[in-house]
């Protein structure tokens, strides 16, 4: 918070370089900026670039915004910007140097699209879809929606992932989605694990064999793929506890 406050009220005199001259011409022409933030050992960070923020129907969904590309090593990065412990990450900043939205993690034109919506509906300017991304919030700051980005998350910053397996027409895996795992308890003790939600039998479960006979499963694993422990079936926070503590134990 405290580097975002930096970013509120930075004076004008101390920024230096592209991330200088966006923010500079955004208070200038009162204009939002787009902050993409890469790394070199980003291993979805190109992807990320050539399929969605090189899309034609992103990019003049973006036009409002004053579009700048930094390293999350750069000094000028660490010095202005939020942390940012992975990447690909992009920042909706308002011209008064606010942070509108932060998107985390690798995602395709039409989610992305989504948070560019999302993003202009709160800055005030116009947008041709409806902004609503609180029914799918990809990549928010608990879930996320592919395997392999949240490994690559979670390889990056040395933490586990659990994988929920849910099935939308189940009454308990809304239940345990909405009560179990967000208790406080249960989400202070998930805190090292990057959060994936998967729906039974889809193509995404079924590439990584997470094939459950009862939905909501949760997987618990490591960075690496291995798996720590699973927990089969509706578990209230109390009982879900007992898993959790037990794959924690396997680490």
């Amino acid at each position: 918070m405290r580097k975002i406050a930096l970013l509120i009220y930075l004076p004008v005199l101390l920024l230096s370089g592209d991330l200088k001259d966006a923010l500079l011409k955004a208070r200038k022409e009162h204009k939002p900026v787009m902050v993409y933030v890469k790394s070199d050992s980003c291993a979805y960070c190109d992807k990320m670039k050539e399929r969605t923020l090189n899309d034609e129907e992103v990019q003049k969904n973006v036009q409002s915004f004053i579009s700048v590309t930094v390293d999350k090593n750069e000094r000028e990065a660490k010095q202005y910007l939020p942390v940012t412990r992975y990447t690909p990450t992009v920042y909706f900043i308002s011209s008064k140097f606010k942070v509108i939205n932060t998107v985390k993690g690798y995602l395709g034109k039409d989610d992305f699209n989504l948070w560019v919506n999302d993003s202009k509906s709160k800055l005030g300017l116009s947008t041709d879809a409806t902004a609503d991304v609180s029914s799918r919030s990809v990549k928010s700051e608990n879930w996320f929606y592919d395997i392999a980005s949240a490994e690559d998350y979670a390889l990056q910053t040395g933490k586990q992932v659990m994988v929920y397996v849910e099935n939308r027409q189940s009454s308990w895996s809304k239940k345990m989605r909405k009560e179990t795992l967000e208790d406080r308890k249960v989400k202070e003790a998930l805190e090292n694990f990057v959060w994936v939600k998967l729906q039974k039998n889809s193509a995404e479960a079924k590439t990584y064999g997470l094939n459950p006979s009862l939905a909501p499963t949760v997987y618990f694993r490591k960075a690496d793929g291995s798996l720590l422990a699973t927990a089969k079936g509706y578990f209230a926070a109390k009982e879900f506890m007992l898993w959790v503590n037990y794959a924690k134990g396997q680490i």
